[in-house]
């Protein structure tokens, strides 16, 4: 049991990682990003890509393969989002599943259908003693560089001026443009953001677990759960609701592989029913 809980959080770190951004553009821009899962797998990929093709060192790799992955989002804001938007903001569910579908097939044409894995060689150890377990010491590096980028992000929105104008437009759209806030650019400026995180997590994840373009649904659908287990528009409830979601899908999928999926949507439903709110909102006020 303890195996699960420790490999759960480890793992929870990253799936907090990949739904920050979705959050974020969900609480900000307001829809419901059928792409991002694709903007994870993308980072994956190409960091894959840029290390084991053209020979970077990861680091660099992961984080070029980050900026890479937030400037496809802020395109995809910019040429399709934003107009459709402003036309019919539920169509933008369709055409964001629609753009995931054409990045896939175009991202199946350059990598094929094939897995791939990323293996790093960090000179360190290749496992570390915690508390009597023996737990790989990348898996560990992963985590904290997950916990890291978390409290950039935090800091981002907190203590800048971009921070600044997301929770402006976040709480009340017509007052931020009274305040002279570009809602246009802002939005934007938050696909960016979310894009290179989830491009971070997916640069991570690779290194870790095999990463192929057919997998985009799964990762849109984890980081949708995490976002609603932690509570909509709470950036510390994703944290804790990836973290929260590592252990459940880690012990789910250890115990009953082939009825997971059934376990975790169970236990989802149930968690729900209790605090519709999310494990970690705030009730009235996340779903104003």
């Amino acid at each position: 049991m303890d195996d699960i809980v420790i490999f759960g959080i480890l793992r929870g770190a990253l799936f907090a990682l990949a739904a920050f951004g979705f959050s974020l553009v969900l609480g900000v821009v307001g829809i419901v990003n059928f792409a991002h899962g694709v903007l994870v797998v993308f980072g994956g990929l190409l960091t894959h890509y840029l290390v084991a093709q053209v020979g970077l060192p990861y680091l660099i790799g992961l984080a070029l393969a980050a900026a890479a992955t937030g400037l496809l989002a802020g395109a995809m804001q910019r040429a399709f989002i934003a107009k459709t938007f402003r036309l019919h903001p539920l169509m933008v569910l369709v055409q964001t599943f629609g753009i995931a579908i054409v990045i896939t097939e175009l991202g199946i044409r350059f990598w094929g259908t094939e897995e791939r894995l990323l293996r790093v060689d960090t000179g360190l150890p290749p496992v570390i003693e915690i508390g009597g377990k023996f737990i790989p010491t990348f898996d560990v590096l992963v985590f904290l560089v997950g916990l890291a980028s978390a409290g950039a992000l935090f800091a981002i929105l907190n203590y800048t001026q971009f921070g600044r104008a997301v929770r402006a437009c976040r709480d009340n759209r017509d007052s931020a443009q009274l305040c002279s806030i570009d809602i246009g650019r802002t939005f934007e400026k938050t696909m960016v953001v979310a894009g290179v995180w989830a491009g971070l997590a997916g640069g991570l994840f690779i290194s870790l677990s095999p990463m192929a373009p057919y997998m985009h649904f799964h990762w849109t659908v984890d980081a949708f759960l995490v976002v609603i287990l932690g509570g909509l528009g709470s950036m510390v409830g994703a944290l804790l609701g990836g973290l929260f979601y590592g252990v459940l899908n880690f012990a789910a999928y250890y115990h009953l592989p082939t009825l997971a999926p059934a376990v975790i949507f169970a236990v989802l439903i149930a968690l729900l029913l209790i605090r519709p709110q999310g494990l970690f909102g705030f009730g009235a006020a996340v779903r104003k």
